[in-house]
Parts: structure tokens; sequence; C-alpha cells
């Protein structure tokens, strides 16, 4: 056997043992290189594809979800919000020489123009275009509020910090409903700021947390040494007195590689989210160029140089901006380029989704106006053309609208607070008992004037929950105009908003619950109404309706006993019209003096139209004949009756009937 020392063979190794003694060693020194942090460039690009992919499931979903159809289906923060999550990065930076009210005040009272919403554009005189933090006990921190970031076309100004160039905004909607953080009010901005809407259903990602506290400690630990960083301020005159300096005073290249105080914040990572050489993602949001409408959400790192050099939308020469608004992300990214040869790119695009949403869209749309249609059939059938077997046909009025109160020892549904609510739910549709006031009960169904059954689907949930929902699962909202005796029907639509009385300032709740509101002015052309789902019960609809006998007759008559009464409103009996006995005569020809008749043409028995003093509603409207035996004019139970019902419509010269025949012989007994 062969011997590495011949020369001691006791001591020797063979080949052999020592490959296995390094393999060890290699083994050894595999696990403990991670432990210790020393991670190679390697491990690194698969923790960052990882948390790539982490963020892309916390934007969009996961990848392999299909419903019962085979459509994908779309999660995390697109799916609730149906768009990109906003970026958002730190309060921009007050240059030196700022004079003004910035935010050392509380409440603070700042110029216009440092980057807060609503409007968040910068002013290059006041501010620079980079984030700002500072040090807070030897440990940075990132100065409130968030601003947002946006693409500004006109200038072109956002060529630092807009959504197409170069900028350091998080999406910070994935953790985090308060998205600007204010934490004081601005003027016509009032704390917390920008939120995102009820949709957000998140967080859809744990909050970047900063794990490394020392890193980038070789740069800086003081706001003196952070200062001292280039770009350097020098004064008013100097480069950065326009720019955020990213610019080199002699080359005028773009590129964090010119700037170490970028370089240095990318190591400040609270509230960022990191690659895996522990340093901030690149976001951007830019057009798709081969989908126009569409976009692309970039996840950006730039890998073990960490450098990146990105489009600037133009050039700068003695701090003159030449715009080129095609010198962007979407079109001018260049990934061969030397400082972005190793960054790693993830792009997310939003036809993923678009066509599902789209389709999702026409869907609730459709089921919108199929609701919107069943609750105006609940409330009129098929008037004013065809039969009200709604609730104003056996009502003769509009339901009352309720509200959820609590309070004072009790909560309920109710229908008023001083004066009847204009604005809620019209619980009469589904219920005879729509509050919990036994005297409020409506009165069941008697010869066609009462509550008969539920004219619409009772709604699914409880208490202050029991209300009509539309396909987004939201209240369907309605509007009671008294004097035009009418109702507005409202689903807001996909967007949640809409504009018609006293309503919050986002547009998406109405207000003043009492509010005399006047239907006629909804204006469907109004940005925040167009994609509404409404309708409008008008009081045409239902009232007056159109009827017309000439003449009525009824054999085997018991003088002052048998009579008439067509039921024809709302009311007491006062409201309705009675027929009672004429002299009798022979009617039917048996010679006996025993039949009644009134009305001939010309002078009909009853007549109610949109002229007459008295008006008949639409829906089911009875005509009962009864032997009266016990005078009183009102129907009794045991007393003998018999109905004819007539469908009156509010189609004017409708339901006109020549003559009515009964016999007395053929009444029964009243329930």
């Amino acid at each position: 056997m062969n011997r590495l020392n011949n020369k001691n063979s006791d001591i020797g190794f063979t080949l052999l043992e020592v490959m296995v003694v390094l393999s060890i060693m290699g083994l050894i020194a595999a696990m403990a290189w991670p432990a210790m942090g020393l991670l190679d460039d390697n491990e690194r690009r698969k923790r960052t594809i990882a948390r790539m992919e982490i963020i892309r499931r916390a934007i969009i979903g996961p990848q392999d979800q299909y419903n019962e159809t085979g459509r994908r289906m779309i999660g995390g923060y697109v799916g609730d919000m149906k768009k990109f999550p906003d970026l958002w990065e730190p309060r921009a930076e007050i240059r030196p020489d700022f004079a003004g009210n910035a935010w050392d005040g509380t409440p603070p009272n700042p110029a216009a123009g440092l980057g807060q919403g609503p409007s968040y554009t910068l002013d290059p005189d006041l501010v620079f275009f980079r984030p700002a933090g500072r040090f807070n006990n030897k440990r940075w921190k990132w100065n409130r509020p968030y601003r947002k970031l946006f693409d500004e076309s006109v200038n072109n100004i956002d060529h630092i910090g807009g959504l197409e160039t170069e900028n350091e905004g998080q999406p910070r909607g994935l953790w985090t409903r308060f998205t600007e953080d204010l934490s004081f009010d601005l003027p016509g901005h009032p704390a917390p700021g920008e939120i995102e809407n009820e949709a957000w259903k998140g967080p859809y990602i744990l909050s970047p947390v900063d794990k490394n506290l020392k890193a980038g400690a070789h740069y800086a630990k003081s706001d003196d040494d952070y200062r001292l960083l280039a770009p350097v301020w020098i004064d008013a005159s100097a480069w950065e007195a326009w720019e955020d300096g990213d610019y080199a005073p002699t080359n005028h290249e773009l590129g964090e590689f010119y700037d170490e105080k970028e370089k240095f914040r990318c190591l400040k990572n609270n509230g960022r989210l990191t690659d895996g050489w522990e340093r901030s993602f690149k976001f951007f949001i830019t057009a798709d160029m081969d989908r126009p409408g569409s976009q692309i959400f970039w996840i950006i790192s730039e890998g073990p140089d960490y450098e990146g050099k990105y489009p600037t939308k133009g050039s700068c020469n003695s701090r003159v901006w030449t715009v080129d608004s095609s010198n962007t992300m979407a079109q001018a990214y260049a990934p061969d380029t030397e400082q972005n040869k190793d960054n790693l790119v993830m792009k997310i695009f939003s036809h993923e989704f678009e066509a599902i949403f789209l389709e999702e869209k026409i869907r609730k749309e459709q089921e919108s106006q199929v609701l919107v249609k069943n609750i105006r059939k609940a409330l009129t059938g098929e008037s004013p053309h065809k039969s009200n077997y709604g609730f104003t046909g056996d009502m003769q009025r509009l339901p009352h609208l309720f509200r959820w109160e609590t309070g004072g020892g009790a909560d309920q549904w109710d229908n008023e607070d001083g004066a009847p609510y204009t604005k809620g739910q019209p619980r009469g549709l589904w219920t005879d008992k729509p509050n919990a006031q036994v005297g409020d009960n409506i009165a069941a169904s008697l010869w066609g004037t009462g509550w008969r059954t539920n004219y619409f689907f009772p709604p699914h949930g409880e208490k202050e929950n029991e209300i009509i929902i539309d396909p987004w699962e939201r209240e369907v909202l309605f509007f009671m105009d008294t004097a035009h005796k009418a109702l507005l029907v409202l689903s807001r639509g996909e967007d949640a908003k809409f504009d018609f009385g006293t309503l919050n300032p986002d547009k998406t709740e109405p207000m003043n619950f009492t509010q005399v509101v006047d239907v006629t002015t909804y204006d469907p052309g109004l940005p925040e109404n167009m994609d509404n789902i409404y309708t409008l019960i008008n009081a045409y609809e239902y009232s007056p309706g159109y009827i017309g006998v000439e003449k009525i007759i009824v054999l085997n008559a018991a003088a002052g006993t048998t009579k008439a009464r067509l039921f024809r409103g709302e009311g007491d009996l006062g409201s309705q019209t009675l027929v009672s006995f004429a002299p009798l005569t022979d009617e039917d020809g048996d010679a006996a003096l025993d039949d009644w008749s009134t009305g001939d043409v010309g002078t009909p028995a009853f007549e109610y139209n949109d002229i007459t003093t008295g008006k008949i509603h639409t829906g089911a409207r009875y005509l009962v004949f009864w032997n009266d035996t016990n005078t009183n004019n009102q129907i009794d139970t045991g007393e003998n009756f018999k109905a004819v019902i007539f469908n009156i419509t509010a189609a004017p010269g409708t339901s006109q009937v020549p003559q009515i025949k009964v016999n007395s012989s053929d009444f029964i007994p009243a329930p």
C-alpha cells in the first residue's frame, strides 16, 4: 500500500484517508458557513428568488388555484383590491436651506410641494426627491409620513421617485392598511392620511423588520456621518440644489453606484422588503408595452454587485432637464448593462387577472341588474303595463324604510328617529313585523288590501345585518322621496361609490338618514354614479289605476241588505266605494221585482282614472257583493258574499267593463 511518507509508515496517511478527511471538513464548513451568516452568492440568489415568490403570492396569490369552472383564482392583495399595491417612500428630504414650516411643528402646517397627500407632488426647490430618515439612539428611523409615488406626465419631474424610474418605494399595502401613516392632521388632509379601503383583507405578508441594525455602519453611524456621504450639499447653486444626487457632477449618468447615501439607505430595512443580500428590493409599476392599457409590477434585486442602472425619462445638463418620455422602465430598461447583468428580475403582469376581473365584473353587474329587477318586481310587480302583484299592489303605498338603532337599552329596527327615515331598508318587503314595536306590525291582507306574503326573499343576515346586499357584498341603498312618492334603489357598483344626497368624504356611504331627498335629481352621468346599477320607482307606476264599470246587476237581491263594496285603496272603509241597493227591478225576466242594477252607458256604476276626484290603486282590486244582515256596512264573518277581482293597471284606458252580473244564490259564507 502506498504511503504519503514512506520514511515513517506508522504516522502516514493513505490518499483515500486524506480525501475522506477533506470531505468531512468540507461538509462541516458547508454547515457552518450559513450559520455564521457567510452565505455564498448562489445561496443568496436562491433566497432572493424564494422571497420574490413570497411577495408575488402576497400580491396575486398562488398560481395553481382554480375555481369549479377551471378559471384561475386570483388571491392576495390584487384579489381583494383589484389593482397592484401602490408604492410608498418615506417622507421626502427637506433641503438644508428651506426656510418655511416643514415638519418640526405639531400639528405642522407645511408648505405645498413637500410630497404629502392629497396631491403628493414635490417641489424641487424645497426638497430632494430621495426619502428621508435620521438616527435615533444610533438606530436609523424613516421620517414619516410616507408619500405615494406616481407618474407625472406633464413636466416629467418624477424622474427620481416615479413608478417608471428609479425609486425606493415599497408596496406598503401588503402589510398595513395605513399606508401613508400620517400622525397629524394636515390642512385638508386629516390623519392617518390615505388608507386602503374596506376591500383590504390583509396583511398579505409579514411586516418587514430590520434584522441587522448594524448594517451600513461602515457608511454612517450618525446624522453627521450620513450628511457627509456623497452627494454632499454645498449651496443652492450646486448640482444637488435641483436634483436628487444620482447624477455625478462630471458625467451626469444615472445610477446608484454614484450615490453613497442610497447605498446606505438600501441597507436600512425596517419597513422594507429585502433580497438574499439583505438589501432593499426595487419595485416599479410600468406600462405593458405589449398590451396597451395593462401594467407590469417589477420586483428587482440588484444582485451581488449591489448596482443597478435605470431609465431617467431624459437627461440633465447644467440643471436643465430635457424630457424623453420614452426613456422609462417599460421601454428602456437594459438588462445587459454592466450594472444590471446580475440583477434578478420578476415581473407580474396585470393581464393575468384583468380578463378574470372583467369577466367577474360583468357577471356581478348582470347579477346586480337581476337583483334590482327583482326588487322592482317585489315593489310593483309588472306595473305599470301589467299586473301589480308587489307590495304597492297590496298596500297601495311604498314600504317604510328602517334603520338599526342602538342605545337606550334596546337594539332594534325602527322607521323613524324623530322624523321618518328617508334612507334605510324596506323591511316590509319580507316581514309583516318590520321592527320590535308590536303596534308597527303590518295588517294582513283583507279583500286585497294589506300585507299578503314575502314579496322579496328574506336576507340571510341577523339583527343589523338583515339587509339586502348586492353581488359585491355591499348594502343595497334605498332613498325615499316622500314629496314625489318615489323610491330610488341603488347598488353602488364595483367602485363602491355614488353621488346622491349627504355622503361621507369618500362618497361610499350615505349620511343624514332623515334628510329630505329628491330622487329626480339623481344624476347617473356623474363620475361616481357611472357604474351604479339602479332603478327608480315612480308614483305613476302604482297609482293611479284605471277602471270603468258601466253597469252592475245583482239577481235575487234583498232590498236594503244586498250591497257591494269596491276596495280600491289604503285606509278605512270610508275611502272605499260602497254601492247600495237601488229600487228593485226585474233584470232576469222572472216577473219578480227581486233584482237591482246601477249604472248605464254614459253614467257608469263607478269609474276611476287620473282625473277623477277619487283614485284607485293598481293591483288586484276586489268588488265584493254580500248580504249585510246586520246592516253595519261591513262584511262580517258568516255573511254570504261573492267577490269579483279586477286586475287594475296604470295603463290608461284599461279595465273597462261593460257589465257585471252576479246572483245572490251563488253567495257563500264569508270567512
